[in-house]
């Protein structure tokens, strides 16, 4: 088998994930015919390590400047792919840096998506119904779904040069929901195969009221707005809002960081609202980073056209942000 694969896999300062990560890309029984690795802007090693390795065994680095999340990268990788002058390929395969593929994997999703129905094929997705995600049947080896989890999935070219790369303004969290909405509602199926063949280490972060989850809420809430402005309908608005509304009352009621849960998430709703994009809170240091994300809005025109918000009520916003940065 030859298709034309380009493979993309983002990573941040997880050097030795990432080696282990690219030697079971490498052991692929259908090789890709580029592997692209996208850093952002790592600081443990990882740059000098993938500077050895650019350009050896259809490797190709990209540097960003600065943490664009997993959303700036895989849509850098995507761009490259379209540019490349050199090779014109059939798919892109999405990839992490803390997943393991079985050697089977990306011949199991070429196999499945030449022939099938299908535009994209993830290795994990769910059903959508009231804004809410309903897992698959796990019966089911091969089934159309509403959204398909991006980590593992493979893509058709023409959609992504027919539909554009992934939003990179959502930098972490539902860029792939709000991609899998861009696909139906342009005719494009998706599908799930659950074939086994990926072995997730979840090293962003996971459970209830942990640290990580603190900035994944504020992204989560976000998000999901930018994803109802771009694609709205009545009933996602309200599925948004009972959502909201239940996971604010289960942090003001549960949680043992219960105001600061509560206002980041908070603050996840308000810039969604506002349009502000990009990486307007920091992972590491949960701090917000106002000014930077108000300029990334206003440079790819994300934010809503409100004509009584103006500029000094903007402003007063990012004050506000900016002085619980200070406490």
């Amino acid at each position: 088998m030859d298709s034309k694969v380009c493979a993309i896999l983002v990573t941040f300062n997880r050097l030795d994930t990432l080696k282990t990560a690219l030697e079971h890309v490498l052991a692929q029984t259908v090789k890709p015919a580029t592997i692209v690795v996208v850093d952002n802007n790592s600081t443990d090693g990882t740059i000098e390590y993938l500077q050895s390795v650019d350009g050896q065994n259809r490797i190709h680095c990209i540097f960003m400047d600065n943490n664009t999340g997993s959303a700036g990268a895989i849509a850098a990788g995507m761009d490259f792919g379209l540019t490349n002058n050199h090779k014109k390929y059939d798919y892109f395969w999405v990839l992490d840096d803390d997943t393991f593929y079985a050697p089977n994997a990306l011949q199991d999703l070429v196999e499945n998506i030449e022939n099938s129905q299908f535009s994209m094929i993830g290795l994990h997705g769910a059903h959508i119904r009231m804004g809410r995600k309903i897992q698959v049947k796990d019966d089911v080896r091969l089934q159309e779904v509403d959204y398909a989890m991006i980590d593992g999935a493979l893509i058709k070219a023409t959609v992504v040069r027919n539909l554009g790369t992934i939003c990179e303004e959502f930098f972490m969290m539902c860029d792939d929901h709000e991609y899998s909405v861009r696909m139906q509602r342009n005719g494009y199926k998706i599908g799930v195969l659950k074939n086994g063949a990926d072995n997730r280490l979840y090293l962003g972060g996971g459970g209830q009221f942990t640290r990580a989850t603190l900035w994944r809420g504020y992204y989560s809430a976000r998000n999901h707005i930018f994803i109802i402005k771009k694609h709205f309908s009545f009933v996602n608005l309200f599925g948004y809002c009972l959502l909201q509304s239940k996971l604010l009352i289960t942090a003001a009621l549960l949680a043992p960081d219960r105001f600061k849960r509560v206002q980041f998430r908070l603050m996840g709703i308000l810039h969604g609202i506002l349009g502000r994009g990009g990486r307007t809170l920091d992972p590491g240091t949960l701090k917000f980073t106002a000014q930077k994300a108000w300029k990334f809005a206003k440079s790819k025109k994300l934010a809503i056209h409100i004509p009584l918000i103006t500029t000094q009520v903007l402003e007063l916003f990012d004050y506000f942000e900016l002085s619980y940065n200070v406490l």
